[in-house]
């Protein structure tokens, strides 16, 4: 908000020097846009106190659990849990929505953790698996009921862990958890301008689709190419209505977009050279919608593909990293030289 008012406030002062705004009109303007919210010092510290209060709790219980008896151990984890949705529930009534999202994002950790002490306190076998996932859709709940970024943040974490630590692995990658709370994620992140969760839930929706299934075959790459580009459509148009993260799924969108069209030339040689000019044409025009949005990460996903592309490019051609370096180079060069051309014709009158 502070940025779009400063803005504003250069755009004003040009519309007066144009006589399309009367200059008395210039301060209401800017006094009728709203100043962001800040959070207050003593929120921020009381806030800090109350995690570091509950983080001290638990490592006092954690330095008695052995001596505490079995049904003790299980009623505190419901007292620790229930004091914290207490909690939230009157930071909502009292009107402070920090205190109330902090707390849900406790809230969605401590029950979290409980299964396993659960299964502990009474020897229950378990899968991690089903646990993490159990414990990722309980933050979800808790993060609709209280409108929690911290419980959705939560939620998308404890879901992508969940995925994980499958049988399968980190590199088994079959992530199919991740790809519905992930995109669930992106929506809540827009709904509710949330730039933190945007930033989680962005990446792990291009994880969670890249990698939804096994053994993908490259027409269902292009698929998930155009899935990415209607969602990064989106979430441009949402970018463009002022919705606080809407411009971090977009850059994420951008670079979902390109890896799956990389991924459609390179786990196939039947596309062959055509794909990889293809690829640095579409990279190429990544880069010309970043510049002509502003959107400086949707720049740098073009940025990036464009730079794979060119190498993918020089490997199947099979130069050597001398040659490679010397093509690079000459790029580079002629990319600045372009770029103080460019800037030396604006700077004329």
């Amino acid at each position: 908000m502070a940025a779009y008012k400063a803005r504003l406030s250069e755009d004003l002062d040009r519309w007066i020097d144009q006589g399309l705004v009367a200059a008395e009109s210039r301060q209401p303007i800017l006094d009728s846009i709203a100043e962001a919210r800040r959070i207050d010092a003593g929120v921020a510290l009381a806030v800090m106190g109350a995690v570091l209060a509950g983080l001290a709790a638990i490592a006092f219980v954690a330095a008695n659990w052995d001596v505490i008896p079995r049904l003790a151990r299980f009623a505190l984890i419901l007292t620790v849990f229930a004091a914290t949705c207490a909690g939230a529930a009157w930071a909502a009534l009292k009107g402070r929505p920090l205190v109330r999202d902090v707390l849900l994002g406790v809230a969605a950790l401590i029950y979290a953790g409980a299964i396993g002490l659960t299964g502990q306190i009474f020897d229950l076998a378990g899968d991690p698996q089903a646990a993490l996932r159990g414990a990722g859709l309980a933050a979800a709940l808790l993060a609709l009921a209280g409108r929690s970024n911290a419980a959705a943040i939560a939620a998308v974490a404890l879901i992508a862990l969940g995925d994980f630590a499958g049988p399968e692995g980190l590199f088994g990658l079959q992530l199919r958890w991740l790809a519905i709370a992930a995109p669930a994620g992106v929506l809540l992140a827009i709904a509710w301008s949330s730039r933190s969760l945007a930033h989680l839930a962005g990446p792990a929706m291009v994880l969670g689709w890249l990698f939804a299934a096994p053994d993908v075959q490259p027409q269902a790459y292009l698929a998930l190419t155009a899935a990415f580009a209607i969602a990064g459509g989106a979430a441009r148009w949402a970018s463009e209505q002022d919705r606080r993260g809407a411009g971090v799924i977009y850059a994420w969108m951008a670079m979902g977009a390109l890896v799956a069209f990389a991924a459609a030339g390179l786990s196939s040689e039947t596309f062959g050279l055509l794909h990889r000019l293809a690829w640095l044409i579409a990279s190429g025009g990544i880069v010309a919608l970043g510049l002509h949005d502003r959107a400086g990460g949707v720049t740098a996903a073009g940025v990036l593909s464009a730079i794979a592309a060119v190498s993918a490019i020089l490997m199947d051609l099979g130069l050597g990293l001398m040659t490679a370096a010397g093509v690079f180079a000459g790029c580079a060069v002629l990319a600045l030289a372009a770029g103080g051309l460019l800037r030396r014709g604006r700077a004329r009158p």
